[in-house]
């Protein structure tokens, strides 16, 4: 489904990405954990091309790319089979949640309207807000908003989903409700890979658990493993603080 060998990146003088390399199946959840600064959101938005990587190859569907040297019909192309769901939402402010979804189906993948239309409700109704779909981002909560960049994404279906943070803008409170819908796609068969901190959906969803830290890839494992019997100093040295000493010890280790 998708694969990225020796994806590399810079800002300047400073290394943030170094010769990174990862394989994802048709319908995983791979769930990308590390501390900040580790280069998670770098390496997400390379693969998409909000950040153009200084080398790489992107495989995708059958296609694979020089992340270095794409052209404008290949940048196009990485973009129709992946869909970008953002940290603080990126809805457009003078747009309902329908036409949020409808500018991508109708202007960029040239979907006649009608046929749109009927898609974009598809996806409103899936992620529960049908009832909103002319209400603007200024009249829903952050949760919501969440949900309608969620659906935006489901709309285009992309090949795999990437999400960066999808819960860390939002109060304590609605960070369930947006997880239990990526739990429910998840059991659809959708392929994601998800930037987040939340160990809990790391653990109980994804089928693949990737450790960053400092621009490289330090372990990856099995939430299972990487819960149970992280193999690297550094991997527990970063669940031994993330997680409290006794949830750690008690529920973890053993």
């Amino acid at each position: 489904m998708l694969e990225v060998k020796q994806l590399s990146k810079s800002f300047g003088q400073r290394q943030v990405l170094t010769d990174l390399n990862l394989k994802v199946n048709q319908g995983d959840v791979v769930v990308i954990l590390g501390p900040s600064g580790s280069g998670k959101t770098t390496f997400l938005r390379c693969l998409n091309h909000l950040e153009k990587a200084d080398s790489g190859q992107l495989s995708l569907a059958d296609e694979t790319y020089d992340l270095a040297k794409l052209n404008k019909k290949e940048i196009l192309d990485i973009r129709k089979k992946t869909a970008f769901v953002f940290q603080h939402y990126n809805l457009f402010a003078n747009k309902t949640a329908l036409e949020n979804i409808l500018e991508g189906l109708v202007v960029a993948r040239k979907i006649p309207k009608e046929e749109a239309l009927k898609i974009a409700q598809e996806a409103l109704s899936k992620v529960g807000l049908l009832d909103y779909q002319d209400y603007y981002p200024s009249q829903l909560s952050g949760g919501q908003q969440q949900r309608i960049g969620i659906a935006r994404a489901i709309a285009v279906k992309p090949e795999v989903i990437l999400l960066d943070e999808p819960t860390s803008a939002l109060d304590p409170e609605l960070v369930g409700d947006v997880l239990g819908l990526l739990k429910e796609l998840a059991e659809d068969g959708i392929t994601m890979i998800v930037v987040t901190h939340e160990m809990s959906f790391a653990r109980d969803v994804a089928k693949h658990v990737v450790f960053m830290d400092a621009g490289q890839i330090v372990e990856e494992a099995s939430p299972k493993d990487f819960f149970q019997q992280p193999k690297e100093e550094r991997s527990r040295q970063f669940l031994a603080r993330i997680l409290s000493d006794a949830t750690y010890s008690l529920e973890y280790m053993i």
